[in-house]
Parts: structure tokens; C-alpha cells; sequence
């Protein structure tokens, strides 16, 4: 019962990336008992021996804590990374060598084995390696070698990403090597895939298409927003997209750091009105990685985001990798709770233009969530599609909402969506009409304790094929 209590009340969603910090079973337990929804596994790391590992652990957790968890599959991209190296210190005013290679043994050499970057790189651009953590200035270039002025100090290590601040290497959006972890999700049955540098809706369709041909498109796709064309295509992607990622260390490395608070409240405004899930990613509690507690500063930035609506947070380095991983999303958890505690008494039902047209079903949507809130009601709706509890959530409604379906794939989708609770009934080979399905879902919710003697409910159901609403109000006995 406490389990189910938290996951209701808390209406942001944590996610969380799984890595050799987090893969142990009763970590994974203690991450759902304290609210986790979806567990990130990032395909630039391990292989597959080690992300069936993280699978097998997650779905175990998942059954014995009764709830439905979403796996989301973050594939790699065209990305550049430096090749093998021995790692090495750096200073301001130090010179080190790019050269044209897989690996080296050499001093302050960093290797990379594409020649694209020597054909795109100028005297002045700017370099930046492992998220923007180390900045260089390009003194020189000659063929397939150029010389690096260090703008800061740190240490370089192999394999880490390299970025040309404002230049695009125009890459295909899906390697070799994203394709083969594609058809891993899909034989492992993945919730979502994770789509990295995004820069056109076509981007999108590429991932789609593929997701077709196989059969698979119950598999959703999150563009990770983290380019400056992903900027500029912003409503386009969105339209193409189930969901999207604020990829913050990424944007860091294209756009001047002040400029990021700005863009994610854009970036969550237009996730917002378009009604897709948004989540907000990268150094939420960075400090964590080492200490057992979050800087001031850390979390006054989770409680904007949550502030602004956003659907979920997603920590990555302080599960994957970090010393204090259970205690990192205590403390998420705990800031979720405290501010929509206090914005609780301000929350509104999101709202739109008046210049935006508005379909029926968003009308609906808006009146029935009006009335729960009008009533103090819980609202049940049994679904097919996912489409009637997408649109309520978008509404970030104050009271609880309650998703029924008998696709369990479908009822792991739905656990990233901000304030929806979802649960599967029935049998997968039973096709249930909908008076059949909310029936199976609220004798289910009184059996379990979800619905109680006095409670309030709005039982509803909308058809897709034709405008026809189901709303009944019910007071449990």
C-alpha cells in the first residue's frame, strides 16, 4: 500500500540510467519502492551480455513490486568520440595534437578516427571534449592533424565525446551500430528508444520506418532535443515524436550556458502544448556522484523543472556510475514531493491560446478533468491506445488519474506520462470492449485498496474509431 501511495502521489516521474553502480536486484527494488517509473540503459556503454543483465534485473523488480516500468533504450548516434588513449592532465595555456587515428601511445596526443572532423575544422573554432568539461581553441590545422589550445584545465581520457561548437558533421542519424542495438530493444521487448542527435522530423521517420518493418510499433521514440537544428525543428520533431528529451549537456556544448534555462522552458512549453511527454535530463544532481547530498543550487534547479510541468527527471551519471545512488533519487523524490506540495494550492489546469484550435477530444479532456476537480474525484479510464490518458495528463490535472489497459507494453508506455497511474487487467489475448474493461479496472482498484469507501470516481472511456465520450460518476460503497 505505501508503494502504490507514492506512486500516486507523486505525479513528476523519476527516471533513472542503470549502470555498474545499479545493477544489483535490490538496488533496482529500492529504486521502484521509491518511485522510479523507467530505467534508462545508455547503448554507448557495455554490450549486450551486460544490458540483459540490467533487463533481467528490472523486469524481476518490476513483477515483484507489482508495477509497470518502462525501459528506455538510449541509442548512441552519430557522435564522434576520441579514440584510446592514455589519460593525461591538461592546463590553461597548454598545446596537445588531434591527429587522425584509432589510438596512440604518444604524449598529449588525442586520436579520432574520422576524417570528417578534419574536413569541417577551421583556425579559431571551438573544441569541446567529454560534455564540454574540457574547451579547446584550434591554433593550427594542416591535413590530418591539428594543434589544440587548452581554454581550461582537466584531465582527457579515451573515449569520450567531441564536439565543433556550431558546426554539423552531417552524419546519418542511425549507424550501423544503432541499427544492431535497435533490433536488440526489439527482441528484448523496450519500451521506448532514445533518438540522439536529432536534427529533422525525417530523423524520426528514419527510426519509425525501421521500427515498422519489424513489426514492432508499440515501441516508442524520445528525440533527444540537443542540436541547434533539433532547435529549429523544434514543432516538427515534436509533431513526428512520442516523446522528447531536454538533453542539457549536449545543448551546453552548442549554446552559450546561459542561454539553457531559457531553451528547456521553451523546449517543455512546446512538449506541453503539443501533449508529448518532455523530460529533462543531465546534471540534475551531478554532486551526487561523489557526496551523499545535493548543493543548493541543484535543487533549487529540480524544483523549477518541476514547476514548469515537466513529465519526468532523468539521473544519469548519479545511478549509473555514482557512490550514493539510492540516496540520489531519495533526495529527487524528495524535492519532487516538496515542490508540488507548494505549488499544489497554484496548480492550474494547463491552459492554451485561444488561437489554438482545440480538437473534441481535447475538449473533452479539458471538461472532464475540470469536473473530477470540481468533485474531488479520482478519475479511471480504461484505454487501447493510450490516447485518452495522454491527453489528461497533458492537462497536469491536480487529481489522481488512473490509466487501465490489458497491454502491459502499453501500460509501460504510459509510466513516463506526468500523473498517470497505470495498471493491467484482464488477459493480452482479450480483445475487452470498454464497458468490459472499466469494469475488470475498478473491481481491480477496489480489490486492491486504490478505491475506497467514500471515494469520488469518474469512470470513462472514449472511442477512437468514432466521437463517442463515456463519463459515469460513482461513489464507492
Amino acid at each position: 500500500m505505501i508503494l502504490e501511495y507514492l506512486h500516486i502521489l507523486m505525479k513528476t516521474k523519476i527516471l533513472i540510467t542503470v549502470g555498474p553502480s545499479s545493477a544489483n536486484f535490490e538496488v533496482i527494488k529500492a529504486f521502484i519502492r521509491e518511485g522510479v517509473s523507467g530505467f534508462r540503459i545508455n547503448f554507448s556503454h557495455g554490450n549486450p551480455n551486460v544490458w540483459d543483465n540490467y533487463v533481467k534485473l528490472i523486469r524481476e523488480a518490476e513483477e515483484e513490486c507489482n508495477v509497470n516500468i518502462a525501459i528506455i533504450g538510449d541509442l548512441r548516434g552519430p557522435q564522434i568520440r576520441i579514440g584510446n588513449l592514455k589519460p593525461f592532465n591538461v592546463t590553461k595555456g597548454d598545446k596537445v595534437k588531434l591527429i587522425l587515428g584509432e589510438k596512440t601511445d604518444e604524449e598529449n596526443v588525442i586520436p579520432v578516427n574520422n576524417r570528417r572532423v578534419f574536413e569541417i575544422l577551421d583556425s579559431g573554432d571551438l573544441v569541446l571534449l567529454d560534455d564540454g568539461k574540457l574547451r579547446f581553441h584550434v591554433y593550427d590545422i594542416g591535413g590530418d592533424e591539428a594543434i589544440l589550445l587548452a581554454l581550461n584545465d582537466g584531465t582527457i581520457s579515451p573515449r569520450k565525446t567531441l564536439i565543433i561548437s556550431g558546426k554539423d558533421l552531417d552524419l546519418p542519424v542511425l549507424t550501423q551500430y544503432d541499427i544492431e542495438c535497435v533490433e536488440y530493444a526489439i527482441s528484448r521487448d523496450f519500451t521506448y528508444l532514445a533518438l540522439s542527435y536529432v536534427r529533422t522530423p525525417r530523423d524520426i521517420t528514419t527510426l519509425r520506418e525501421l521500427l515498422e518493418k519489424r513489426k514492432r510499433t508499440d515501441i516508442g521514440i524520445i528525440a533527444k532535443i540537443e542540436t541547434r537544428k533539433a532547435l529549429h525543428n523544434l514543432s516538427s520533431i515534436l509533431h513526428e515524436a512520442d516523446a522528447c528529451i531536454v538533453a542539457r549537456g549536449d545543448l551546453g556544448m552548442h549554446y552559450n550556458l546561459e542561454d539553457i534555462p531559457m531553451l528547456q522552458e521553451r523546449i517543455v512549453h512546446e512538449a506541453l502544448k503539443r501533449g508529448k511527454p518532455v523530460i529533462v535530463a543531465t546534471q540534475l544532481l551531478e554532486s551526487m556522484v561523489m557526496n551523499p547530498q545535493p548543493t543548493r543550487s541543484e535543487v533549487v534547479d529540480v524544483m523549477n523543472a518541476v514547476k514548469d510541468y515537466v513529465d519526468a527527471l532523468l539521473l544519469t551519471e548519479e545511478t549509473a556510475m555514482g557512490k550514493y545512488p539510492i540516496e540520489a533519487v531519495k533526495w529527487l523524490k524528495r524535492i519532487i514531493l516538496k515542490a508540488e506540495y507548494w505549488t499544489e494550492r497554484e496548480r492550474k489546469l494547463i491552459s492554451f491560446r485561444q488561437d489554438e484550435a482545440l480538437s473534441i477530444r481535447d475538449k473533452f479532456a479539458r471538461g472532464l478533468v475540470l469536473m473530477a476537480e470540481s468533485l474531488n474525484s479520482k478519475v479511471i479510464v480504461y484505454t487501447k491506445t493510450g490516447l485518452m490518458p495522454s491527453r489528461l495528463s497533458r492537462l497536469r490535472p491536480k487529481v489522481t488519474i488512473i490509466a487501465g489497459t490489458n497491454k502491459p507494453s502499453l501500460a509501460r508506455k504510459l509510466a513516463i506520462y506526468y500523473g498517470i497511474e497505470t495498471v493491467v487487467i484482464g488477459s493480452p489475448e482479450q480483445d475487452y470492449d470498454y464497458e468490459q474493461g472499466l469494469k475488470l479496472l475498478y473491481e481491480k482498484l477496489v480489490r486492491e485498496g486504490k478505491l475506497n469507501y467514500g471515494d469520488i470516481v469518474l469512470q470513462t472511456y472514449g472511442r477512437k474509431e468514432e466521437v463517442l465520450y463515456v463519463v459515469k460518476i460513482v461513489y464507492v460503497i
